[in-house]
């Protein structure tokens, strides 16, 4: 039953990840495609200046760039990113529990241990989207701080799932030791 969760969890997390990509983002143009907030050193339209808080408040502030906007905020960030996030968060920490589970010299380690990083991810993936929701819709202003602040964010997402990218396949490779060397 767990790896069947885990499978449709897999799915889901591709399906969202191919849904915002090839459909909801393309809507609103390249640098919403990109989601260059999130993932990038620069804004692809203003290439070659580099991300910084004047540069993307110059993007927010173009009213011809209105409608790409609105649309990273909703759908792209809410529901879209929202569900992509729990359903990457869910198969990390399932992934992550099933895996250990089948390790007998873990056997002593609480299952709760192998939900923390990805849940750390979610939380900084949340308030990432959050701040930036906010900045978007313009309830929060583009100050130094707060771009900062979003900056860390963003850098705290990418560190907590690369972590917990890495706790997965470190466990896997401890599987498979297992496998070809087991305690005699």
């Amino acid at each position: 039953m767990k790896l069947i969760l885990i499978l449709f969890l897999f799915v889901a997390t591709i399906g969202l990840t191919l849904l915002l990509k090839y459909r909801v983002s393309p809507q609103y143009g390249l640098d919403v495609v990109t989601r260059f907030v999130e993932r990038l050193n620069y804004i692809p339209s203003q290439k070659p200046a580099l991300l910084s808080r004047d540069s993307f408040a110059r993007w927010l502030a173009d009213p011809a760039l209105a409608s790409a906007k609105d649309g990273y905020a909703v759908p792209v960030l809410f529901p879209f990113d929202l569900l992509f996030m729990i359903c990457l968060a869910a198969l990390l920490g399932m992934a992550s529990a099933f895996v250990a589970g089948h390790l007998s010299f873990l056997s002593g380690v609480p299952a709760w241990i192998w939900w923390l990083l990805p849940l750390a991810y979610l939380a900084a993936d949340l308030a990432e989207d959050g701040l930036l929701f906010l900045i978007l819709r313009d309830s929060a202003p583009l100050t130094e701080p707060t771009f900062s602040l979003l900056r860390k964010l963003t850098a705290a997402k990418l560190a907590t799932v690369s972590l917990a990218m890495g706790e997965i396949a470190f466990l896997l490779a401890l599987k498979i030791l297992v496998h070809f060397y087991p305690a005699e």
